[in-house]
């Protein structure tokens, strides 16, 4: 099954507001999770488990560490679905 790209924005923006209760709108691609969502570490932690368990994706420590806006997870949520998908 193919996921669209507004059906990985809905499940990431579900995401967020179930897990951290962030505010609809706060959900724009160029809101960073730190500063705008006020996210801290452990939070990211969370938030990339939460995805993982959700999406049923793998996400690699090094690769989440380069996600720091809302449109960064977006991106790359569809990237890692686009590769997990089977040829």
């Amino acid at each position: 099954m193919e996921v669209t790209r507004s059906e990985i924005i809905a499940r990431v923006n579900q995401t967020l507001k179930d897990e951290f209760e962030v505010a609809d709108e706060l959900l724009a691609t160029d809101k960073r999770l730190r500063e705008d969502l006020d996210l801290d570490s452990l939070d990211a932690v969370d938030l990339i488990a939460a995805l993982e368990q959700g999406l049923k994706i793998r996400v690699d420590e090094e690769q989440a560490k380069k996600i720091r806006t809302v449109g960064d997870i977006y991106d790359f949520v569809e990237k890692m679905l686009v590769v997990a998908k089977p040829a």
